[in-house]
Parts: C-alpha cells; sequence; structure tokens
C-alpha cells in the first residue's frame, strides 16, 4: 500500500473514509435540519405567494389538473408529490411568484424610462393679466472687441 504525503498530513485509505463519512453525516444533518425547518415555513410560504401573486398557485393547481386529464398516473404523482413534499412545492411555488414580480416590477421601470412617468398636473388660467406687464432690464451689450468674440473670427 501506498502512502501519500500531503501539505505535511499522512492519508491513508481509512482516514480518507472517515473524512467521507463524516462529510456524509454533516451532509445529513443539514439536510435535515433545512427540511425541518422548511416544514415549519412552508405554509408560510403559501400565504406569502398567495399575497404576492394569487396566479402561481392557481396556475400551479390549474396545471396539476391538465396532467390528470391528460396523464392520471402523472397527475396521481404530482399530486402525492403536492401533499408530502409539500415542504419542496411551497417553497418553489414562493420562489416564482419573487421572480414574477421582480420580472413584472423591471418591465414597469423599462416602460417608464421609455415612456416617462405620469405626473399631477393642475391648469392654470391662460388669459393675460390685467395688471401692469412684466418690465425686463435692458440687456447690456459687450464690446465686439471682447476676448471670447475673437475666438470666432
Amino acid at each position: 500500500m501506498t502512502n501519500r504525503k500531503t501539505m505535511g498530513f499522512r492519508l491513508d485509505g481509512i482516514t480518507g473514509v472517515l473524512v467521507l463519512i463524516g462529510f456524509l453525516v454533516a451532509l445529513y444533518f443539514i439536510v435535515k435540519y433545512t427540511l425541518l425547518a422548511l416544514t415549519v415555513v412552508a405554509p408560510l410560504m403559501l400565504i406569502a405567494t398567495l399575497i404576492i401573486d394569487r396566479s402561481v398557485v392557481f396556475n400551479y393547481v390549474k396545471w396539476i389538473g391538465t396532467t390528470l386529464k391528460s396523464n392520471p398516473l402523472l397527475g396521481i404523482g404530482a399530486i402525492l408529490f403536492t401533499i408530502f413534499g409539500y415542504t419542496l412545492v411551497f417553497p418553489f411555488l414562493f420562489g416564482k411568484a419573487l421572480l414574477k414580480k421582480k420580472f413584472k416590477d423591471a418591465r414597469q421601470q423599462y416602460d417608464n424610462e421609455r415612456q416617462g412617468e405620469l405626473i399631477d398636473f393642475e391648469e392654470i388660467e391662460s388669459k393675460p393679466s390685467r395688471e401692469k406687464p412684466l418690465e425686463l432690464p435692458q440687456l447690456k451689450k459687450q464690446p465686439k472687441g471682447s476676448e471670447y468674440d475673437q475666438l470666432f473670427e
């Protein structure tokens, strides 16, 4: 059996297997507690999805209905996955609603930049006032020999 020395550590076959097992155990606990947290938060995400954009949920239910009609086995599988995998389905629908809202806001901002925003206005009378007309002071003319005029000659 050949031993490798990497960065001052000696790696044997058993050490590699132990590191792999430790990594898999850590990954198991990360996934377990993430799904546990999603189990609690998922119903709130469904409510938030309905508030943000209810068409996402309605379109998902319509999709399940059309799938059930066209392919009953796949439709039943989709219903079972929705019931038992709600911890994954509801966050997916929530993300889809947020993404759809983000696209809608970006589109509206683009349209506002392109066409301009509508602003409130107040109509002012266009009749000239009968008061004394506005008098402006006379402009002082600069002599033609100024340095500025010489730039154009």
